[in-house]
């Protein structure tokens, strides 16, 4: 009564929690929820092809005018080289008119070396080489080189011991080739370790004669990087300065200066899409190229320009990225401002559609009560004329009809309540009436008896039992009572019990099964039967006695690790006949040999394909089970592992005897 009197809190905390769980539309499906969505959707939407579409049309713009501000750039920087390097050049003109205007004066050739060295900034040494009868027949020999340092000028004969010009690689391309050229960039003790460039100028007595001493102005590098541009290494935009030769003497990876020449690093696999400015720098003419550079994982934009016919080569690159970089932020603020417009967009259409959905979610909140079971709770928007008032009438006219269903639940969960607690009190008396697994020892043997017993439902109809008879014969038997559930319960009981008295009595198990198949028969209205086998061991001998009434065979196992069945005559279950006759099978247990006895439910165990687990599978289990102690567990285990997922479909039920032999015995 105790229990019973707890059943209608427990529907209404259970209808709660339905109500709770199930609110009739969710939220993700409600009109609401799919107003706002699509709107927010449909905004997003266009915001983003907006967004794009503008992006997209201010990306070319901007890229099309950066490729016109990085040309005027180089342009500009190109001719602010030439006019540097064009000033040098007509200062060497002017020197060297100036020598052939003096004749062979020493001192006042000395006096114009300086004063070209004095006189142009961009000018950091200067060199006269005049060979003998340069400017008259019978004028020695004049070479002298000036050099402006911080202390002031240093002077050095280039004709000294150890040292002659002749041989240097200079002398014959200028005096051999006859023309102009600028040196690529050198460094020794003359130019105190600083780099510098030389423009050299063949002299000639006069314009048609052959080349007869040669004047070099030397340029410091340094001082040309500064007029490309201090900020070479920037990331926005790198400059690069190429030597005759094409040598980088500007880079923005300073690793590369004055040791890598372009035409090497495009010959590289990761830069030979240089190429197309490689081929321009050689021909001396402006070029430009777009490319990936994996470094920045971006694309770049990269130009040479030419230095008038000097031979040097202005190179400018700038990365789209940054190019982009201002527009890109111009988009995420135009981006974040329009989803805070929709933000605020959403939050008026909650209000209107608060409005719309209202009465439907006061419906819906009272059915949600009435669900609970709070019938008598007040029912809004009755009186309206619209839809909303149709579907409130309707809800009021359902009140009575659902809290008469209600009341007829409570009942019928009362009575099932019931009916669990009355099962789970059976299934625990049945399973008190099987014996629990015991070791008996007589005269250095040892015999184990174990069981294991899963019912499929609550209760079952399998059972087994052992006991020990006349000190020293152990008396077994396992059943399977026909149908399941409480019916083959009850049988089960009246069999076991009907069993253990006649094997108590009885000389032989055919005996046993005899004497129980009689009183099993009598005022068996519901025509219920067992299949059982029984059998006994004597514990002294090993002698093995057994017959069955319609049971699956046993497992022998033997100590070698062999099973085979146990080929015995079988009579008819227990239950049907008052006069069965029933044969007995006789046979010899010996020390690690074992008995394994088990019902259908084990072979019949089905998988997810409806294949049976079958005899072979289970002899094959009893074979490979190296410990008998866990026979049992071992077959039962199986079984469920065979079956997987699958329900389980009957009764799992397995006897297991071993004999082993004890210490003294063994020696």
């Amino acid at each position: 009564m105790a229990q019973h009197s707890d059943l209608p809190a427990t529907v209404a905390t259970t209808r709660v929690a339905h109500a709770m769980a199930d609110d009739g539309v969710r939220w993700h499906r409600s009109l609401r929820t799919r107003l706002l969505l699509w709107t927010s959707l449909g905004a997003a939407a266009l915001l983003l092809i907006g967004t794009w579409l503008i992006y997209a049309n201010a990306r070319e713009l901007l890229v099309a005018q950066s490729r016109h501000e990085i040309r005027s750039l180089a342009e500009q920087g190109a001719r602010t080289l030439q006019a540097t390097l064009g000033s040098v050049t007509v200062s060497a003109q002017t020197l060297a008119a100036s020598v052939r205007g003096i004749g062979y004066a020493p001192r006042q050739l000395d006096a114009v070396l300086r004063a070209a060295v004095e006189g142009d900034p961009d000018i950091a040494g200067a060199m006269l080489i005049l060979e003998p009868g340069a400017l008259a027949d019978g004028d020695p020999e004049h070479s002298w080189y000036v050099r402006r340092d911080g202390k002031g000028y240093y002077v050095q004969p280039m004709r000294y011991e150890g040292y002659d010009y002749h041989a240097q690689p200079w002398w014959p391309r200028t005096i051999g080739g006859g023309k102009a050229w600028w040196s690529e960039p050198y460094r020794n003790d003359a130019t105190g370790g600083e780099y510098f460039v030389t423009y050299n100028l063949p002299l000639r007595r006069d314009p048609a004669g052959a080349p007869m001493g040669m004047v070099s102005l030397d340029v410091p590098v340094q001082r040309l990087r500064d007029l490309v541009g201090a900020s070479a290494t920037d990331d926005a935009i790198q400059r690069m300065l190429l030597s005759p030769e094409r040598r980088y003497v500007l880079h923005p990876r300073t690793a590369l200066e004055m040791s890598v020449r372009l035409d090497d690093q495009a010959q590289q696999p990761a830069y030979r899409l240089l190429q197309p400015l490689l081929e321009a720098a050689r021909a001396h003419r402006a070029g430009e190229l777009d490319y990936f550079d994996p470094r920045e994982n971006g694309r770049r934009m990269a130009l040479v320009r030419p230095v008038g016919d000097s031979g040097w080569t202005l190179g400018l690159s700038v990365s789209e990225n940054y190019v982009l970089a201002g527009l890109q932020r111009i988009t995420q603020r135009v981006l974040i401002g329009g989803l805070i417009a929709i933000a605020l967009m959403l939050l008026l259409l909650q209000l209107v559609a608060r409005r719309i959905t209202g009465p439907l979610a006061s419906l819906t909140d009272s059915a949600r009560h009435f669900d609970a079971g709070e019938f008598d709770r007040p029912l809004p928007h009755t009186a309206r004329r619209d839809e909303v008032g149709l579907m409130a009438r309707a809800f009021d006219h359902a009140r009575g009809s659902i809290k008469s269903q209600m009341n007829e639940i409570e009942q019928m969960a009362a009575a099932r309540q019931k009916l669990d607690s009355e099962l789970s009190i059976a299934r625990e008396i049945q399973l008190a009436m099987l014996p629990h697994d015991r070791t008996l020892a007589r005269r250095h043997r040892s015999l184990c008896a174990q069981a294991m017993l899963e019912p499929a439902k609550a209760v079952g109809g399998d059972f087994y039992c052992f006991f020990e008879r006349d000190g020293h014969a152990l008396w077994f038997a396992i059943g399977d009572v026909s149908d399941k559930g409480v019916p083959a319960a009850l049988f089960m009981a009246r069999s076991i019990t009907v069993l253990e008295i006649a094997a108590g009595r009885a000389a032989t198990p055919a005996q046993a099964l005899r004497d129980s198949a009689t009183r099993l028969a009598q005022n068996n209205d519901a025509c219920m039967f067992a299949t059982v086998l029984c059998g006994v061991i004597d514990l002294d001998s090993g002698a093995l006695s057994l017959a069955s009434a319609g049971h699956e065979p046993p497992l022998l196992r033997r100590a070698d690790g062999s099973a085979e069945f146990v080929a015995l005559a079988s009579g008819p279950p227990l239950g049907i006949e008052t006069d069965a006759v029933y044969e007995v099978w006789h046979g010899m247990l010996q020390p690690g040999d074992a008995l394994v006895a088990y019902t259908d439910g084990i072979t019949e165990a089905f998988d997810a394909q409806l294949q049976a687990f079958g005899s072979e599978r289970l002899r094959q289990t009893v074979r490979e089970c190296a410990d008998p102690s866990r026979m049992c567990a071992c077959v039962t285990a199986a079984a469920h592992a065979f079956a997987g997922g699958a329900p389980q479909s009957d009764d799992l039920t397995v006897l297991a005897l071993s004999l082993a032999a004890t210490t003294a015995e063994a020696a």
